[in-house]
């Protein structure tokens, strides 16, 4: 009877728990930046709060509200209609407005200004009214509710055009957004401010600096949009979303923190800055002894590639992953900056790194002749927090193809002494070669610089060189990528390729083989001690894998590599 009473008592609280949850269908009609907002990690962060959304984005790069309206009035079938459902992410194109507001019976509507015209007031009207006058005359629900998206101010290096009404000054440009936004919101009778501008203020003033925008603009594709999409979900939501357990496998803890705290204070305070340089960085952290592999340009899939998608001066890659996963402290950062990003880089390599598509498909360049209003005639990049005591190995790999001239990029590592190394590479067309610098020592402030430019061969007319990624290890240091890895069990070969051979040294009751989200790729019982298991994993993807085994009660686990 008791059990029936308690089974009947969880069902009750189930059922409470369902009844409560909110159920919001939010449509945004912007461009890249509302793109950045909500069509990553919003829904996920909403799914684990217990609530349940539809997220659809009207996009066009770079839209202005005048564009949105007259796009509108003209019924132009110009849009990108990104729409997310359960998790699953579906791109329709030539979508009209109308029939973007006729699809579900939208809860929210968003509206947004082009980045450049953000604060700038005299730039809303007659647009606002006109677009929300068009959308609520044809909105399906009748209850449905407006919202404004305040977006965010550039990057303080960012070197634009755009930036010219600002001074090329952040906070004159934060300002005028948070002043232009909020009083055109009001004057269109929108009383839904999101403060995503404020946000990325708020996590500016901590200790990740001005790092939140990959190019200048756009927003850092890992914090950088989480900081904005828990902003949205704390204001539609009304949750907290300090303590949201999501956050995208990219992210450090450090940066879902600020991230978290960054969005509740905006929503909390959406016209003023608060300060968030007392947050403490608790991360658990390894010392820099495994390898260490960073691509340019490209955010890959492939959670051992870290990357670095900003070109601009001061832009940073911090607290860099192992191939295992693992962070360290080591930051990458750019102290001259690159001409922009390339993406004509080859779509397989045969290279010793291994480097998947979406690495090699793209990469920084820089251009001794002007190039795009843009010269650049060397660039530079620092790598800080290394062991002073410990010297390092570098693989570069850099290519360009579609090319018909020499391309070739020097490569210049400074260190204790002030050129240790330099190293040359033709990117042209280039699928099979890497240049390696051996053995390079930091100065004594833990810091080796890379300068590169264009080399003595380059008979390229803009003088453009390249570099697509690179990788570096401590040479001392037990790396841990081409030895056996002990425990009470061993794998071998680490990193494995079509093969995986367990040996244990103590009987095991049980060994699961895990991707990083969880996924059990293979599992085996009761392995004896001395027996040999043999593992195919020709078909599985590359990355890091978790071994899991438990043995007389203890559980331990180790990190595999597959090329």
């Amino acid at each position: 009877m008791y059990k029936n009473f308690l089974l009947s008592f969880l069902l009750l609280i189930v059922s409470c728990s369902s009844l409560n949850a909110k159920k919001i269908k939010l449509l945004a009609i912007g461009n890249s930046f509302s793109e950045d907002a909500v069509e990553n990690n919003l829904y996920e962060l909403v799914r684990e709060g217990g609530d349940t959304i539809i997220v659809a984005n009207m996009y066009i790069g770079g839209a202005t509200l005048e564009q949105h309206a007259n796009n509108a009035n003209n019924n132009s079938s110009s849009y990108s209609y990104r729409k997310i459902v359960d998790g699953t992410r579906t791109v329709t194109a030539n979508y009209t407005i109308a029939t973007a507001l006729a699809d579900e019976d939208w809860d929210y509507i968003s509206f947004q200004q082009a980045s450049q015209l953000s604060g700038r007031y005299d730039s809303y009207f007659p647009h606002l009214t006109s677009l929300k006058s068009y959308v609520e005359a044809r909105a399906t629900n009748p209850n449905v509710q407006f919202v404004f998206h305040s977006t965010w101010a550039y990057a303080q290096n960012f070197n634009s055009s755009n930036f010219d009404y600002y001074n090329r000054n952040q906070m004159t440009m934060y300002n005028a957004i948070v002043d232009a936004s909020h009083r055109a919101a009001e004057e269109a009778g929108i009383s839904i401010v999101i403060p995503a501008g404020t946000a990325i203020q708020n996590g500016r003033s901590s200790s990740l600096g001005d790092t939140f925008c990959r190019d200048g603009f756009h927003l850092e594709l890992n914090y950088g949009r989480y900081t904005v999409a828990c902003t949205w979900y704390e204001k539609l939501f009304n949750k907290p979303v300090i303590g949201n357990e999501y956050k995208p496998l990219a992210v450090t803890p450090f940066q879902a923190k600020v991230a978290q705290h960054a969005a509740h204070y905006a929503v909390e305070k959406p016209k003023e800055i608060t300060s968030l340089a007392d947050l403490v960085d608790d991360t658990e952290k390894v010392p820099f002894t495994s390898r260490i592999n960073l691509s340019f340009g490209s955010e890959s899939s492939d959670p051992t590639w870290n990357s670095l998608i900003d070109v601009n001066l001061d832009a940073k890659a911090v607290d860099l992953r192992d191939i295992y996963g693992d962070i360290t402290d080591v930051d990458a950062v750019i102290t001259r900056r690159f001409g922009g990003i390339n993406s004509s880089g080859p779509a397989s390599t045969t290279t010793e790194l291994n480097m998947p598509s979406d690495v090699t498909s793209k990469s920084f360049y820089g251009n001794k002749n002007q190039f795009g209003g843009v010269i650049t005639p060397t660039a530079g990049i620092k790598f800080t927090s290394l062991d002073k005591n410990e010297t390092y190995d570098f693989s570069i790999f850099a290519s360009r193809m579609t090319s018909y001239d020499n391309k070739e990029t020097y490569y210049k590592f400074s260190g204790k002494n002030l050129a240790d190394t330099i190293l040359y590479l033709d990117a042209s067309n280039n699928s099979s070669k890497l240049v390696k610098a051996i053995g390079i020592a930091p100065n004594d402030n833990g810091e080796i610089e890379l300068e590169i430019g264009p080399g003595p061969n380059n008979n390229n007319s803009y003088g453009f060189y390249y570099i697509t990624a690179l990788s570096f290890t401590p040479q001392n240091a037990m790396s841990g990528v081409n030895n056996l890895v002990r425990f009470s069990l061993n794998a071998y070969p680490n990193p494995f390729d079509k093969l995986l051979i367990l040996y244990p040294d103590v009987d095991i009751e049980n060994v699961k083989m895990m991707s990083l989200d969880g996924k059990v790729i293979h599992s085996v019982n009761n392995l004896a001690c001395g027996n040999t298991h043999h593992i195919n994993t020709e078909k599985i993807p590359s990355g890091v894998y978790i071994v899991s085994m438990t043995s007389n009660g203890v559980s331990d686990f180790l990190k595999l590599l597959k090329n």
